[in-house]
């Protein structure tokens, strides 16, 4: 039932690794290979609808700034297997949110519905540790393991933050931690570990990868509130929606403008596609989008300083460009 995933328009950050992200995608291809039809035709819409691959990127980028020679039939098995996780998540993901279109394409449960989607979701996860375990590395399966873990209660934990703003303000950087950052931080250590790295190595760029994380989420949310929906694929406020304060929404609180302009009372809940939109017209005008941009660009400063205790190559070289794509991305 095997069909060739189709041919991606990669960035240019990604040129130093074209031809093992070529083998990355052979290796998807070959995992997402079922006898059952519900579970390959709903893998492949999701590795078909696109997607970035900066997870996998990063397993590659690591192993090889590491060491140029390292194993790379292992570093791409492992660059596949997080991306794999990724998609679970991302499936899991749609079905809890309810969303029914990402990146422009309709999501597994507007198709397949949410019961084959979290099973969908389930088996790519499935797959990915099934990857981890054929390698054969134990640190590293209980590094992702963990993570994997992590991020699952982050998504419980901003699902119980819902509709609160006090929740959201004590528990913001847990949650972007555990989903987001956290994921990345393994992704570059472990890229580092299997390429034989020594522990200064790994941990310059554990620490690149845990703030390329959090510059990653926080561009998000900014896009969330101040994208534009012909390219993110999502409404304006999708998060206000939902009830999710991300760090736009918690930077505008503290300023007397917006205080001004929108009580509390008026956020808590679940507000319309309307009510969304003007808020953040709100979150813009009061300068909240500019501060949190700054914090990303200081997330992104701090990722690229620790390279620089890494041998100067092009994949170093690729790395800083990817930091500086994650900023500026309008997707």
């Amino acid at each position: 039932m095997s069909v060739r995933l189709i041919e991606k328009i990669r960035p240019v950050w990604a040129a130093p690794i074209a031809s093992e992200l070529d083998m990355v995608e052979g290796i998807l291809e070959s995992e997402i290979d079922s006898e059952v039809s519900a579970a390959f035709d709903l893998s492949m819409h999701l590795f078909s609808a696109g997607g970035k691959r900066i997870r996998p990127a990063l397993v590659l980028f690591t192993a090889l700034a590491a060491n140029e020679n390292a194993d790379i039939d292992h570093v791409g098995s492992l660059a596949a297997a997080t991306e794999l996780v990724h998609m679970a998540s991302l499936v899991h993901d749609d079905v809890v949110d309810e969303t029914r279109e990402r990146r422009g394409e309709r999501t597994a449960n507007s198709i397949w519905g949410n019961k084959l989607s979290v099973l969908g979701g389930d088996y790519l996860l499935s797959k990915a540790f099934s990857l981890l375990a054929a390698n054969g590395d134990n640190e590293i399966f209980t590094t992702l393991s963990s993570v994997a873990v992590g991020m699952t209660e982050s998504e419980m934990l901003q699902a119980q933050s819902e509709g609160s703003i006090d929740a959201w303000q004590e528990n913001y950087d847990q949650i972007i931690n555990g989903k987001t950052a956290s994921f990345m931080r393994a992704c570059c250590e472990c890229g580092a570990m299997l390429a034989g790295a020594d522990s200064t190595t790994r941990k310059a760029l554990a620490d690149y990868g845990i703030n390329l994380g959090k510059a990653f989420q926080i561009t998000d949310d900014v896009l969330d509130i101040a994208g534009d929906p012909a390219q993110t694929g999502k409404d304006i406020g999708a998060d206000l929606m939902s009830g999710k304060y991300t760090l736009p929404v918690l930077l505008a609180l503290k300023k007397p403008a917006f205080q001004l302009n929108v009580p509390t009372q008026v956020l808590e809940g679940y507000l319309t596609r309307e009510e969304a939109a003007q808020i953040a017209d709100k979150i813009i005008e009061c300068g909240a989008i500019d501060d949190a941009l700054n914090m990303a660009r200081n997330c992104v400063q701090k990722a690229c300083e620790g390279l620089k205790s890494i041998h100067l190559s092009k994949y170093t070289s690729a790395l800083k460009s990817l930091a500086q794509f994650v900023i500026e991305r309008t997707a």
